[in-house]
């Protein structure tokens, strides 16, 4: 069987095909690979907390003792024959030898399932289960945002919750390091707004675990788009929720350097909305399209080019006396949110 890669795994297991009694789940989101595995083994056996109907097995135990899987493979059933899997969890030890003397000795009601981490692709591991015909190599790797994005609306629309595509987006900046932790995270949203029709950014801010980057995204913002009152506060919050001065200043100046590359864009000829829609794909904090729309509006090349001077010369001040990083942070978003007000009036 050919490896079936990451962007292809939700198609093919949705329908896999009836010879497949070997899956091997690997990539570097070990959340989803256990989530795959899972959906798999319960779509199997009548009940997947039934110890007689799914064995665990540790992956070195298998490397060690190669009989202990055919004898797993080939049992039968305590109470008669019911479909059975056998779940491995793959360790440092090589289970190739096990899994060659068994790969064409399956049962028509055993199914194996093999839980590894990521794998090289001259993995033997790998190279096993991509040649056998009984077998399946499935690639789990971190979720693209459009993939995120379909998991959190049908998260939402399973839960009959609405959410517009702001608070899609904002989730999206939020989430997404790990499948089982993206999980946790909709899952508290969601029991946070039962009884309520639609998702806010509000209820975002307020549950998810990552939430401290909307207060350091929520200072950028304000500095950019001019709004001198909200640079205390913004700022304030940011330094609260634990964010170090240093870091602040290096995303506003990645927030700077963005839109120099979106104004450039539309100064070479590149119509406005297609540089906002480049430049929210560059963006290294949330902005709403329409902040991001005032951002480009009210700086220019050459005010970009000051404040990502004025801010490289804050950064090294601050790593000079880093005691006086809230003030020197705070001093230069002041500063940004006076250019900022400027390009307003022009």
């Amino acid at each position: 069987m050919v490896s079936i890669r990451h962007w292809e795994a939700e198609k093919f297991l949705a329908k896999p095909p009836e010879h497949v009694s070997f899956y091997l789940f690997h990539g570097s989101d070990a959340g989803l690979a256990n989530e795959r595995l899972r959906s798999v083994v319960q779509n199997f056996v009548a009940d997947i907390y039934d110890d007689f109907q799914v064995v665990r097995l540790d992956g070195d135990e298998i490397a060690s003792n190669v009989g202990r899987l055919s004898d797993e493979i080939n049992a039968i059933g305590l109470f008669g024959s019911i479909r059975r899997a056998v779940w491995i969890k793959a360790g440092s030890r090589n289970l190739v030898p096990a899994l060659e003397e068994n790969l064409n000795r399956i049962q028509a009601d055993t199914l194996v399932v093999i839980e590894a981490g990521a794998l090289k692709k001259e993995s033997a591991l790998r190279r096993i289960f991509e040649r056998e015909r009984h077998a399946a190599a499935i690639e789990c790797n971190h979720d693209t945002s459009e993939q995120l994005r379909s998991v959190i609306l049908a998260e939402a629309k399973g839960h009959g919750r609405e959410i517009d595509r702001q608070t899609t987006d904002l989730l999206v900046h939020s989430l997404g390091a790990d499948r089982l932790t993206t999980r946790s995270e909709l899952s508290k949203l969601m029991l946070y707004t039962h009884g309520q029709q639609k998702i806010s950014e509000a209820d975002v801010a307020e549950v998810i675990a990552d939430a401290k980057n909307v207060s350091l995204d929520a200072a950028v913002n304000a500095a950019f788009s001019g709004y001198i009152d909200q640079v205390d506060k913004t700022v304030g919050d940011a330094l609260d929720s634990g964010a170090d001065p240093g870091f602040l200043i290096g995303m506003a100046i990645r927030h700077a350097v963005m839109l120099q590359r979106a104004k450039i864009d539309m100064d070479s000829g590149v119509q406005r909305d297609v540089a906002l829609e480049r430049a929210s794909k560059r963006a290294f904090i949330f902005t709403k399209r329409d902040l991001l729309a005032i951002h480009i509006e009210r700086w220019s090349v050459s005010t970009l080019a000051v404040a990502v001077d004025a801010l490289g010369r804050s950064l090294l001040d601050i790593r000079k006396d880093a005691k006086l990083g809230a003030t020197i942070v705070s001093r230069a978003f002041l500063a940004l949110a006076s250019i900022g007000r400027r390009g307003a009036n022009r």
